[in-house]
């Protein structure tokens, strides 16, 4: 029996130059990893109006955060409460988002961003000699085990991000539905910025500057620094998405924040 295709999904952190919404059927729009690059409540509210002008649901990228910025996202989901539709989802990349989002947006259908899906990114596991057991624990996450799956159902949650491995992904507990967000793989983020210089600020005002390339003969795969996140570029998907409980594929034009 074929299986279905999965749907498309595109993630932007700001607008300018937006093109070719049709190939998409929702849109993801904020930050994942970088509390100082969350776009504005105007920005989000224009993404959002954006997306359903263009017949596409909507998901908010929301990132690992800051102390000082649980009190803004409480502002920023009780402005999106008023219209907030059925299938809209919020992205948490922090559990430290999951009481205001229940206080201020208690209809929001959330899901767990990458950042808390406990995959195993590191270049240089692709050039480790591995017994088939300890394979298939590289390609795992946090939300494998009968416990961890059980959190999830205990609190409403029934989508997990991943990304997508270099020694491959391993197939998602029946009951949990993945989407897999490509070319971008995240190795590895930090509270800590080395772009970022207005300490009394929420945003930067400099932007996150050049993204740039590290190499080293230690491994066959680059690193590129965006903000305060690396990055590997994959752009080999695996070959039978719906195996691996796989049903929405999330595209990155530019390296996300």
């Amino acid at each position: 029996m074929k299986s279905s295709s999965p749907t498309r999904a595109l993630a932007l952190s700001r607008l300018s130059g937006i093109s070719g919404l049709a190939a998409y059927a929702r849109l993801y729009f904020g930050a994942e990893f970088c509390s100082w690059a969350m776009p504005s409540s105007r920005e989000i509210l224009e993404a959002r109006n954006l997306a359903r002008g263009s017949g596409l649901s909507f998901t908010l990228m929301t990132p690992v955060l800051r102390e000082e910025t649980l009190d803004e996202l409480a502002e920023l989901f009780s402005l999106l409460a008023d219209d907030w539709q059925a299938e809209d989802e919020l992205l948490i990349s922090d559990f430290g988002a999951l009481e205001p989002a229940r206080r201020h947006l208690p209809q929001a259908q959330i899901i767990l961003g990458r950042a808390l899906s406990g995959q195993k990114r590191g270049p240089r596991i692709t050039d480790l000699e591995l017994s088939d057991e300890a394979a298939e624990y590289f390609r795992q996450g946090s939300w494998y085990g009968r416990e961890a799956h059980r959190l999830l159902t205990d609190i409403g949650i029934g989508r997990v991000e991943l990304d997508n491995l270099l020694q491959g992904v391993a197939p998602l507990p029946e009951g949990i539905r993945g989407s897999l967000h490509h070319p971008w793989l995240m190795v590895t983020s930090s509270r800590n910025c080395p772009y970022h210089r207005n300490k009394s600020g929420r945003r930067c005002t400099l932007g996150c500057g050049e993204a740039f390339r590290l190499s080293t003969p230690q491994t066959a795969h680059s690193l590129l620094q965006a903000g305060n996140s690396q990055f590997i570029e994959n752009t080999e998907l695996p070959v039978d998405l719906a195996a691996l409980g796989i049903d929405r594929l999330v595209e990155h034009r530019q390296l996300p924040r």
